[in-house]
């Protein structure tokens, strides 16, 4: 694979020296900017488990009401079942004559058997409105602690991101010490790969191929990258090139 050979005016191994010490400046900085870039996403992340906890608690809050209320209206129903036999056994013995007693007798009996019915439904109902307090009260504490665990998160990752973004101003600073000693142009260059490769702008050889893109190279641009009287660039992946000694 062909390469474009750059011949600078300056001593070519100073150079190589300086870009690998930025490299390594470089690499730094750019693993703590990752770093900080993924503080948002965890920070989503906190804020989607607290919602979904926060709505199944609704949820939960939700089903007690409903059972709730719906318990309620067996009550008044009960009630009102209850008062309606009352009514009817007070007109019992008033009755004058034997069929119409039967037929209020006959009233009563299916009202009882309609109380005990319902009855038997309120207490399976009592039972229902049980669990879901349980379920709701499970759910409201696991809610509480969701909501610690939220805001103890976000201030971790506020402070974390403060402590990175004093980190990379310092090795800025460390960066802006290396910038006189690269001629100009060859820095616009590795400025622009670094942007484009992940942070990567200058490789080592390895196994007689480029460090970064793993691509082979031709025996005689080995050798000029070796005797290093010339920068050469990968013209794969744009990336400077430079003997591993």
């Amino acid at each position: 694979m062909p390469t474009l050979i750059i011949i600078m005016p300056t001593a070519v191994q100073e150079q190589l020296k300086v870009l690998i010490e930025l490299q390594k400046v470089d690499a730094e900085i750019y693993q703590l900017k990752k770093e900080l870039k993924a503080f948002p996403l965890l920070q989503t992340k906190l804020e989607a488990d607290f919602e979904k906890k926060k709505a199944a608690s609704k949820a939960a809050e939700d089903e007690l009401r409903t059972l709730q209320m719906k318990q309620r209206e067996k009550d008044n129903e009960l009630l009102s079942k209850e008062d309606k036999i009352k009514k009817l056994q007070s007109q019992l013995y008033q009755l004058k004559s034997n069929k119409e007693y039967s037929v209020m007798e006959m009233e009563i009996k299916g009202g009882k058997a309609d109380k005990s019915l319902l009855e038997e439904e309120i207490l399976k109902m009592m039972d229902e409105v049980d669990q879901a307090r349980q379920r709701f009260s499970r759910e409201k504490e696991a809610l509480t602690s969701e909501e610690r665990n939220l805001k103890e998160g976000i201030s971790a990752i506020q402070k974390k991101a403060a402590e990175i973004t004093s980190q990379i101003a310092e090795y800025e600073e460390k960066r802006k010490a290396h910038l006189p000693g690269v001629e100009r142009r060859l820095l616009a260059q590795y400025d622009k790969t670094i942007k484009n490769r992940e942070g990567v702008g200058l490789v080592p050889v390895k196994n007689n191929s480029c460090g970064g893109c793993h691509i082979g190279l031709p025996p005689q641009i080995v050798n000029e990258i070796q005797i290093g009287e010339k920068l050469i660039v990968c013209e794969s992946c744009a990336r400077i090139i430079y003997w591993p000694s």
